[in-house]
């Protein structure tokens, strides 16, 4: 609740001595609602419908209802029917209907990359992943066709890959940007897994030079 709110809300009720429990209470539950709803309103349009909501309360219950709605000390100074009445209207308020999306389209393709060095067991153990299988996800490309990007592994929400090492070569760099733009397409989060902190800032330090915000880095030891 803004500045405003706050001192319009002193400004009206502090003259507004209270007549009835009723009142107070009704008063006290539709300042809740007021202020509740006000991050969505205009300031002048705040204090209007507090001071029009609450004239009948007394500025000591309001000043403790006020209160509730940045702490939970308050609460205890409005009887329980206000906040019965409080509580409804904020789930009614606060009741927007969220977005869904469809669950991330995996896609497997042959992995034939074959390996004796220690890079090859690591990524082979990515959580997700399949023997002698590769998940991707498919990325539009400007002329409308789709290809495949490559991870290592998924889990939940988060796509999986994991670098024994990083680079910041040209070739690297490229597959670093085709990962974010695959993420962003299909509106995830992708994890990079790392054997050691050293990788870890190395790696942090590249996405930060190419502007890349969806991947994450955590340190799994192999």
């Amino acid at each position: 609740m803004g500045k405003e709110t706050v001192a319009g809300i002193h400004a009206v009720l502090t003259t507004n001595p209270a007549t009835t429990v009723s009142n107070i209470s009704g008063g006290a539950a539709g300042m809740i609602d007021a202020a509740i709803a006000a991050e969505d309103t205009p300031a002048r349009v705040q204090v209007s419908r507090a001071a029009s909501a609450v004239a009948n309360a007394s500025a000591r219950d309001i000043g403790h209802a006020a209160g509730t709605v940045a702490g939970n000390v308050a609460l205890a100074a409005v009887p329980g029917a206000a906040l019965s009445k409080a509580t409804a209207l904020r789930r009614l308020r606060m009741a927007r209907p969220r977005t869904t999306f469809p669950p991330p389209q995996i896609g497997w393709v042959k992995e034939v990359t074959k390996s004796e060095k220690p890079w090859k067991p690591y990524n082979d153990s990515a959580p997700g992943a399949r023997a002698g299988q590769a998940p991707t996800l498919m990325r539009t490309m400007p002329d409308g066709s789709k290809r495949p990007v490559k991870f290592d592994g998924f889990q939940g929400d988060y796509v999986i890959d994991r670098k024994w090492s990083v680079s910041s070569r040209p070739r690297s760099k490229a597959q670093i940007l085709r990962q974010s733009a695959v993420l962003a397409e299909h509106r995830l989060f992708g994890v990079w897994e790392v054997p050691t902190p050293v990788v870890k800032v190395k790696a942090l330090k590249i996405l930060k030079e190419l502007n890349v915000t969806n991947i994450h880095v955590k340190v799994v030891k192999p």
